[in-house]
């Protein structure tokens, strides 16, 4: 919805609506002759002297903003849901978001996930965690299968270069090979044996069935050195396949191994990495509980309803930047989640606390968005409150783009979660500029515009040069133009 509106305070005039176009305007009327004017107009404007804006309200959507789904870690294979933090509540340090089998997963602030299980211990200065041993032993089986495969990749690849180069002798008609030196020696014996019979056989001083176990014995000797390069070929397809697999594995096997890798450096506390720890530490303190870590975490522990053991996993706590505002429940109360099934979602999702406005601003109008620029709110009991543009979005989605407006007085906002408010964007402003209503321009037959300026009871037309056309008004200017005086308008 878009509404246009004229607000005057003192000497300045702010002007609401976009810019306006004047070629084919149904007001823009040529200037009369002298001879045509005989009385002056029936209606007059003043010429003012003040700001001249170009803004423009749209109705945007006061709410939350952006929501972000909470998925949770399962203390087992399977957790029953058994309370959720009702909708539209407020959760903040130290309180529980959901319980799965009566357990609470408490909130805690923060910007590093609790990805390990800690195990704090009296007496230990440091917490030790139970993966370690788990991911060193999966870091030993990878290493392992690492090696296998890339011998098995060196097996099927000498095998390949192996059958590669027989096979190139056995073709090649002069093999060096003693295998292809007997076999092609006994094609070669076969088939001069075959001439020489054949020379007797025609002479008739040989019987024609010695021609034909001469044949016998070269298609036998034939056959022999053919299957040898079948076996070859056989031998050369099945160790490339097996050097393909092996390929794959050795990939595989690296890359499981890169993965493990970075989670046992993460386990062993690598300083960029140790974030958690001394992010619980801090929550702990801002809770008020004081003593040694360990009798710390078995107060919090005890305090809020978790097992005493010292032991902290990622199905305890949540992270979050601050206090959540809860939006929607994903799951129900009763319903059984299971870590291994893949439609496995959120249990609920939540928000930032602080109250935002978002407008679907026309794309054609993205001139009067820019980050830091301010802007007016106006409620739906019409009380105004002052935003600030945070985000402009750059994906159009019919015809608009999403502009996030921050509300510094939150408290300005009282008890309105969702509602539709009006909020005026301004773009370009003219300050201490003379203007007057659009409909008081004349198009003079040379070009350019004149206003017929009324004075006593005559009038008079004077050229003037345009400049911004904002809400229904013109910026003038021209020799004889002053503040005050008065100009004609349709009556």
């Amino acid at each position: 919805m878009i509404r246009t509106r004229i607000l005057a305070t003192g000497g300045a005039i702010v002007l609401a609506a976009g810019a306006v176009a004047i070629v084919g305007m149904p007001w823009m009327q040529p200037a009369p002759s002298a001879a045509a004017r005989s009385a002056v107009p029936a209606a007059t404007a003043e010429i003012i002297r003040g700001t001249l804006r170009d803004t423009k309200t749209v109705t945007g959507t006061l709410g939350y903003g952006e929501l972000s789904a909470l998925r949770p870690s399962l203390p087992a294979d399977s957790a029953k849901v058994t309370w959720i933090a009702p909708v539209g509540s407020v959760v903040e340090r130290g309180e529980p978001l959901f319980r799965l089998d009566g357990q609470p997963t408490i909130l805690l602030y923060g910007a590093v996930p609790q990805h390990r299980t800690l195990r704090f211990d009296p007496g230990n200065a440091a917490p030790t965690w139970v993966e370690l041993e788990q991911a060193r032993a999966a870091m030993e089986t990878a290493e392992l299968t690492l090696r296998l495969d890339e011998a098995r990749l060196a097996d099927a690849q000498a095998r390949a270069a192996d059958a590669s180069a027989r096979l190139k002798d056995g073709l090649s008609g002069t093999p060096a090979t003693a295998e292809f030196i007997q076999l092609a020696g006994a094609v070669s014996a076969a088939e001069a044996k075959v001439g020489r019979v054949r020379e007797l056989t025609a002479a008739q001083l040989a019987p024609a069935v010695e021609l034909i176990a001469a044949q016998a014995a070269l298609a036998t000797a034939r056959a022999g050195f053919d299957a040898a390069i079948r076996d070859l070929r056989r031998d050369l397809s099945a160790a490339g396949l097996d050097a393909a697999t092996a390929r794959v594995g050795v990939a595989e096997a690296k890359e499981r191994l890169g993965e493990l890798r970075v989670a046992l450096e993460a386990l062993l506390g690598r300083p960029s990495d140790g974030g958690e720890v001394a992010q619980l530490v801090e929550n702990l303190a801002a809770l008020g509980y004081r003593g040694s870590l360990a009798e710390q975490v078995r107060a919090w522990q005890e305090a809020s309803g978790l097992p005493v053991t010292g032991i902290v996993g990622p199905s305890q706590v949540v992270i979050a930047d601050g206090p959540i505002h809860v939006a929607a429940h994903d799951a129900s109360v009763g319903e059984t989640l299971v870590a291994s099934s893949p439609d496995r979602g959120s249990i609920l999702d939540y928000s930032e606390t602080k109250k935002l406005v978002v407008v679907p601003l026309a794309v054609g109008d993205r001139a009067l968005a820019a980050l830091g620029r301010p802007v007016k709110i106006t409620l739906p009991d019409d009380t105004e409150v002052d935003g600030t543009i945070s985000e402009i979005g750059s994906v159009v989605t019919d015809g608009t783009i999403k502009v996030s407006i921050d509300i510094a007085d939150q408290a300005a906002l009282g008890g309105l979660e969702v509602a539709s408010v009006d909020v005026e964007f301004m773009s370009e402003s003219r300050k201490d500029v003379l203007s007057v209503p659009i409909e008081a321009l004349l198009a003079r037959p040379e070009g350019g515009f004149a206003v017929e300026v009324v004075s006593g009871g005559a009038s008079k037309l004077m050229p003037v040069t345009t400049g911004l056309f904002a809400s229904g008004r013109v910026e003038i200017r021209g020799e004889g133009i002053a503040e005050g005086m008065r100009v004609g308008v349709p009556g």
